[in-house]
């Protein structure tokens, strides 16, 4: 089978059974259970024959064949080899469904495998259905975080809202946008690998910026004798208690959440909240702090909330070190992190470090996504270089605003507030009885 008026064929010409055993071995093999596998380009369907027959369990797959022609050529009867797994003729076609017509509730990662021949003869609309995979799987991940950590926001709010009113010096909330200023440069520093290669970079230029760290690069920069202006942290599961180590410095202010970790809590170092777009951080907002700004992130990644925090500062401009999408040899992280301490308690004779943190290639490629949505997104230039008329980087702390006494300081104040507000999702209204007794708990 060959496209017309041309001499390209579809599947080899010698033997394409043999080929296409070949060709499954490169197809991403053993799934997890909350992982969906999706071959693009099916032709015939030799490769997809010869992977289904080789994997033990039942896989969550899907095959889409770009070219609807196919189908009226060898769809029936491939339809028929393949049982019950799902086969969609047609991309113009495809691309017009609701994600829930072929994607799985449960799915937390998607792989994807494009058929080598598709790649190299149509370059570009391979490019295209892969960058649809991965916003429909960013869009996913987002839905699945509200649905694992939904309830551990709303606890984590109202008890970490109990425990800032008990000592309320100690923290201070992001209440207004400051104006950007010329020469004005905040720089955000992630835990890539190349991080490590730009460590005197950071050290010769740090007090010509505002240096901002996340909470994962933070072990990396301490024990290079970088201290960072400041530390951001988002994440509310109980692995960033590994991202601070012990003996950091308790002058190093932390920007967090009400809904952040509980580990940032307990920690001496300031806290300033600022104002996400969880619901009840909008309730804030428009309550009690009506110039405050909703960080909003529509990378879901701590870069993009980086960058709105730091345009919220008074920058100018960004730069963005530590944050990159290659990587040597698999490795996902530079030294020092969180993840390395916490995966030492798992290293074994049989088990290396390679094996508990670095990623397949594979599943790695999806992230890049990122950087484009970044760079369409950003509200403020995300710099190469630095500027050469950027200068100390201070008075951002006109933005802050002290933490008030006229938050409602029990469960029933809150639920009265909460009651006259109709907009608010029916999964937060449901846990506002249970989770709100924990400022009526005594200490």
């Amino acid at each position: 089978m060959k496209e017309e008026n041309s001499s390209f064929h579809l599947h080899s010409t010698q033997n394409p059974i043999k080929e296409g055993e070949r060709i499954s071995l490169s197809i991403p093999s053993p799934l997890q259970k909350d992982e969906f596998l999706v071959i693009i380009g099916i032709g015939c369907g030799y490769h997809a024959i010869s992977y289904l027959n080789s994997v033990e369990k039942p896989t969550k797959i899907l095959l889409l064949e770009p070219f609807s022609e196919l189908e009226s050529l060898v769809g029936a009867e491939l339809k028929e080899k393949l049982a019950t797994v799902p086969i969609y003729y047609g991309w113009e076609k495809f691309e017009k469904l609701d994600r829930s017509e072929w994607l799985p509730s449960e799915t937390k990662n998607l792989r994807i495998f494009i058929h080598p021949n598709y790649s190299r003869r149509y370059p570009d609309l391979s490019q295209r259905i892969s960058s649809f995979f991965q916003k429909k799987e960013s869009v996913s991940q987002n839905k699945l975080a509200k649905q694992e950590f939904g309830r551990l926001w709303v606890r984590n709010f109202f008890k970490h809202l109990k425990i800032s009113s008990e000592s309320p010096n100690s923290y201070r909330i992001l209440g207004k946008t400051l104006s950007p200023m010329a020469g004005r440069v905040g720089c955000f520093v992630g835990a890539s690998p190349n991080l490590e290669s730009e460590t005197d970079w950071i050290r010769q230029n740090k007090d010509r910026l505002f240096l901002l760290s996340s909470d994962t690069a933070l072990g990396y920069l301490l024990e290079n004798d970088i201290q960072p202006h400041a530390v951001l942290s988002i994440d509310s599961g109980l692995g960033t208690f590994y991202h601070f180590p012990e003996g950091i410095p308790e002058n190093i202010p932390i920007f967090t959440w009400f809904g952040g970790a509980s580990r940032i809590f307990d920690l001496k170092n300031p806290k300033i909240i600022y104002l996400s777009t969880h619901p009840l951080d909008q309730i804030l907002g428009a309550k009690f702090y009506p110039k405050a700004p909703i960080l909003e992130n529509p990378t879901l990644n701590v870069a993009g909330l980086a960058v709105s925090l730091l345009q919220s500062l008074g920058a100018e401009s960004v730069l963005l070190k530590g944050f990159g999408f290659e990587r040597e040899g698999g490795k996902t992280h530079c030294r020092s992190t969180g993840y390395e301490r916490y995966d030492r308690f798992f290293i074994d004779r049989k088990r290396s470090l390679y094996n508990s943190r670095y990623t397949p290639e594979s599943r790695w490629r999806t992230r890049t996504s990122v950087l484009e949505i970044l760079q369409k997104w950003s509200p403020i230039p995300i710099l190469s270089e630095i500027d050469p008329k950027s200068d100390k980087f201070s008075d951002w702390e006109n933005s802050l605003e002290n933490y008030p006494s006229s938050l409602p300081s029990s469960g029933q104040n809150w639920r009265k507030l909460c009651s006259g507000i109709s907009e608010l999702p029916s999964e937060i209204q449901n846990l506002l009885p249970r989770e709100t007794r924990l400022l009526d708990l005594r200490t």
